[in-house]
Formats: structure tokens, sequence, C-alpha cells
């Protein structure tokens, strides 16, 4: 039966994932999922996203809980993972109530473990007994190696390569065409800068940045403390 899906956030990765339900549907015969529309608060309810109506804002969840829907957590900002992960809690979501979204043209290897919520786009490798935390998300054209421990509610975007046997955190980020070598940890929270080469440990916390990737600061307690502002 095919689950009707709401999301989320807004028109980027929410858009994202619109995208992929629709092409799955379209393009590949693929029926399990449909979606059904948007939460979110910066948009009036009435409205549309990607040709989808808003239902609400994310004050509105609990009327759909109670119903039968499934759901994508969309929102995403780098460096604010604290931010976004203490949202997602204030939701109140059961694991069984979030969808695994993986489009066709993926790889994944023998003994992946995908957990609820992870969503991985079009034409990315995902390599044998490599584990992805719960509501992570690997966008379009990822090279993710073997053996890795990548935590929850990371973001991996466009074009991102990670070699294999890495330890990663919750709620990192991997930016735009970023490459992390093998071995590497990286602490919870901690952002690898667009087109970095990352050859080292990263602290918790620390924004790396460049070729080889150097410190350039920290994430500020202080903004990891702030409302959230932006879907």
């Amino acid at each position: 039966m095919t689950k009707k899906v709401i999301i989320i956030g807004g028109q980027g990765n929410g858009g994202v994932a619109a995208a992929c339900i629709k092409d799955m549907r379209n393009n590949y015969n693929n029926k399990e999922f449909e979606v059904y529309g948007f939460l979110n608060d910066f948009e009036e309810k009435g409205t549309s996203i990607n040709g989808y109506p808003v239902l609400g804002g994310l004050k509105d969840i609990d009327e759909y809980l109670a119903s039968d829907y499934y759901y994508i957590y969309a929102i995403h900002s780098i460096s604010h993972a604290p931010l976004r992960i203490r949202l997602f809690d204030s939701l109140n979501i059961p694991d069984e109530k979030l969808i695994t979204l993986i489009h066709p043209l993926t790889f994944i290897g023998e003994g992946c473990e995908l957990k609820p919520g992870v969503m991985v786009m079009a034409h990315s490798y995902i390599g044998p007994d490599t584990k992805l935390g719960k509501c992570t998300f690997v966008m379009a054209n990822c090279a993710i190696g073997h053996n890795n421990n990548i935590g929850s509610f990371c973001h991996f975007s466009v074009g991102a390569i990670c070699s294999s046997v890495l330890t990663i955190g919750d709620g990192c980020d991997v930016a735009l065409n970023a490459t992390v070598m093998e071995k590497v940890t990286m602490g919870d929270f901690s952002v690898v800068g667009a087109g970095a080469l990352c050859l080292n440990n990263v602290e918790p916390y620390q924004v790396v940045v460049g070729s080889p990737a150097k410190h350039l600061k920290y994430v500020s307690k202080e903004e990891t403390q702030k409302e959230w502002k932006d879907n």
C-alpha cells in the first residue's frame, strides 16, 4: 500500500525529497511513497511548495501523527545541527513513521545499515558494512566508502567523497565536493567546508576548510542556542 508522506521543511532538502519520490513514481514505477504535502512555519497554510500543499506549521503535526502518515525530516542548515536535532526531538515522531528514501540509481553495499529517516539520492555509492544514522542525508553524486560508522542527522552535500573506516559523529556536515580521507574521525557537529581535503581528525564543533583542510573556527555555543529561524 502506498504511504502518504509529509515533508517537514521547505524548498531545499524538502524539494529534493519530493522530486525523488516523484521520479521514483513516474520513471521507475515505484509507488511505495506519495507526497501528501509539507509542514512549514514560514509559508501560509493552503499555499504550495514545489507544487505540493502546505498543510500547516510544525505545531500542527499532532493531528497528522494521529493518522496514517509518514515523514521526512528535511530541515537543514550547515553548522546548525544542534538546533535541528532539538527541533526534531520536539516533534515526537516515532521511528516507524520515518521513511527511508533511497533513489533507484544508488548503490548500497552488502552489510550496510541505514537507520530510519535516511535519504540517499541518485548516483551515490554507499560501500559495504557502512552505517548511516537516523535522518542522515546523502545527496546526489556522493561516494561513501566501506566500514564507516556515521551518526544521526549528518548531511553530505552534492559531490562529497568520504573514504573508508571513518567515524563521523552526530550532526556533521561534509559540504559540496569535499573529500574526507580514510580513518579520519569527525566529532559531533563538525563541518568540512566546500571543496576541502580533510586528512586529519576534526574536533567536535570544529569547522575546517581548504586543501589540505585547516581550522577555520568553532561553531559558537551561542549560535547553537538560538531559536530556529529558517526552514
